[in-house]
């Protein structure tokens, strides 16, 4: 067997084990779901059968994938080559590259591999791996990869990573403790079950799977996901590594933070705790950057990502008395404001959210109303980010205010983008312009 041509990698030997059992467990997942209307075809002997049939098979679909996988760095590029059948070759253009994550599922953890997810500019179909690699391969290479993103010498001293915030198990376990969702799904689940205790049926069972579904994701799943949550920085940016299950160790790099808000449950607020969740250009999915913390360190941690932000200065009003009529409770609650730096909107009767934009990354800004809000000359200021969890909106404003303030936001974010730097790694290679000229 003739090995790869000079310059090219392969990933580690034990990928065809982990990829066929991925394919196995797909399999068995699929008759587990479906076993009731299999039930009739199963039997010990088919089972047999097609597990004989079926393990041989998922690992030659495993070797033959990882013998037709190659990768090469280029000077400016990632060279990816797959496919068994099809051949396939992508370039991944390192000045397109937003991040770079190094993903541990729970058996890849088991072997002491990773799997290496790369994110580009353009959209959630830019979404590569490698997998399988050792962690040490997987760190290195990420760490190779962000350096010559950045125009750096790959092979020049880093700077060691600097830790900010850890989470201890005792406050995420307590944040638990102090949410509303985790015991309201106790109460359903109670309720679900008490005609099982009362009938001594199945009723109460089948009842109870939703919510013993909502409760996983609530309690165990959310535990298991902010376990171990580690925010340090590095020299391309900051870096969270969390997870008990399946690990994952992200970067977030400077200038790609879109949009921040700031989450204090009803019941947090008397521990002075809150959460923090970020939009990232490039990410389409939520990312937490403080799973809990006091207020104080969430703030020290968001003026990382958003230098010059200090949002408990900035001056916000509420709406008129008018919408009260729409929002007899929270009309009041609804404020924004903006000073040189941010626009900032906070909003929320149990849970208090704070919503962070600065001026240079609105996408787009609109002005919007319904009928009813027509009638009243109220409408709602909306400041587009990219996908992500947060939403930046001034709701229930005076129209004429709505209207001043889109033109002035509308102005700010002008401005901002001139001024702004986009990314560090940017910066550092095309100067403050971020181009070539």
């Amino acid at each position: 067997m003739t090995g790869p041509p000079d310059g090219d990698r392969r990933l580690h030997p034990l990928t065809p084990l982990l990829r066929g059992w991925a394919v196995v467990a797909a399999v068995l997942f699929f008759v587990v779901r479906n076993l009731h209307d299999l039930s009739q075809d199963i039997t010990p002997d088919r089972v047999g059968l097609g597990l004989l049939l079926l393990v041989p098979a998922a690992l030659v679909y495993g070797f033959l994938s990882w013998r037709f996988t190659r990768y090469r760095i280029e000077p400016d590029r990632l060279r990816l080559q797959s496919g068994v059948l099809f051949r396939r070759t992508r370039h991944l253009r390192l000045d397109r590259l937003q991040s770079v994550d190094i993903v541990r599922p729970f058996a890849a953890r088991l072997t002491g591999l990773a799997v290496l997810r790369f994110d580009l500019a353009g959209g959630e179909r830019d979404t590569s791996t490698l997998q399988y690699l050792t962690l040490a391969q997987a760190v290195e290479l990420r760490d190779e990869l962000l350096s010559r993103a950045s125009g750096a010498d790959p092979a020049a001293p880093r700077s060691p990573d600097q830790v900010l915030f850890s989470l201890s198990t005792g406050r995420l376990l307590a944040s638990i403790a102090l949410t509303l969702g985790p015991w309201a799904s106790l109460v359903l689940i109670g309720v679900a079950f008490l005609p099982t205790l009362v009938n001594d049926s199945v009723t109460g069972l089948i009842a109870a799977l939703p919510v013993l579904a909502g409760f996983w994701h609530t309690t165990f799943r959310r535990f298991a996901e902010s376990y171990g949550f580690t925010v340090t920085e590095s020299p391309d940016g900051l870096r969270i590594s969390s997870g008990l299950v399946n690990s994952r160790h992200h970067t977030v790099p400077p200038g790609r933070v879109q949009a921040v808000r700031i989450d204090e449950p009803l019941l947090w607020r008397r521990t002075g705790w809150a959460r923090i969740e970020i939009n990232v250009a490039g990410k389409h999915d939520s990312t937490v950057l403080l799973p809990v913390a006091p207020r104080a360190e969430a703030l020290e941690l968001l003026a990382r990502v958003l230098p010059g932000a200090a949002v408990d200065e900035v001056p916000l009003t509420p709406p008129p008395r008018r919408a009260r009529w729409i929002a007899p409770l929270l009309w009041s609650r609804s404020r924004c404001g903006a000073d040189g730096r941010v626009f900032v909107s906070r909003k929320g009767l149990i849970r208090r959210r704070t919503e962070v934009v600065a001026h240079a990354k609105p996408q787009s800004i609109a002005l919007s109303q319904n009928p009813l809000t027509a009638r009243l000359r109220l409408a709602t200021v909306e400041l587009h980010s990219t996908k992500g969890p947060v939403r930046v909106t001034a709701r229930l404003r005076d129209l004429d205010e709505a209207g001043q303030m889109l033109a002035e936001q509308a102005e700010r974010s002008r401005l901002g983008r001139r001024t702004d730097v986009p990314a560090r790694w940017i910066a550092d290679r095309w100067g403050p312009g971020g181009g070539t000229g």
